[in-house]
């Protein structure tokens, strides 16, 4: 029997080697700061320098991204699947997912941490819809590198459930 080719498992199995790393998305509406874990992250332009990430639509901080228009992206290290599981497990809605977490505002006023290797702070240029998410391209209009000399923390479905993007 010949294996069907366009099958969701077989779909599924070879997207699974797409190698990419894990960030902590940050935004904001007013006061309120929020984020959440993504792992649906690339680059998308050079001029301007741009940036598009997946957000699943059910997930609170979609909708605050698509409010203000502006979101950071923490750059997390390799010893930081805590931070990412903390991120991804725990919806802004509900708690202040930066009590007792450091973190700075970009000068657009969105949250990252203080402790990721780097930071992007960029500007919502246009939105598109994927399926059950919305993919925002943002223009990176700030950026930081907080650490050098560490391994970025590259996405392992094996350590996650369904709680990143």
């Amino acid at each position: 029997m010949e294996k069907d080719l366009r099958d969701d498992e077989s779909i599924a199995g070879a997207l699974g080697y797409l190698t990419h790393g894990v960030y902590v998305l940050g935004s904001r509406r007013g006061r309120e700061v929020t984020a959440m874990a993504a792992a649906w992250v690339t680059r998308a332009s050079e001029r301007p320098p741009c940036v598009a990430v997946a957000v699943r639509d059910d997930r609170y901080t979609r909708d605050i991204v698509a409010e203000s228009s502006v979101f950071s992206l923490s750059v997390l290290r390799e010893d930081q699947v805590n931070v990412a599981t903390y991120f991804g497990d725990t919806s802004g809605e509900y708690h202040d997912k930066f009590q007792g977490i450091p973190y700075g505002k970009t000068p657009a006023g969105a949250p990252f941490l203080l402790d990721c290797l780097a930071y992007l702070d960029c500007r919502v240029l246009d939105t598109v819809r994927a399926g059950d998410h919305t993919v925002f391209v943002g223009e990176v209009t700030a950026a930081e590198t907080l650490y050098t000399d560490e391994p970025q923390l590259i996405y392992d479905p094996d350590e996650y459930e369904e709680a990143l993007n």
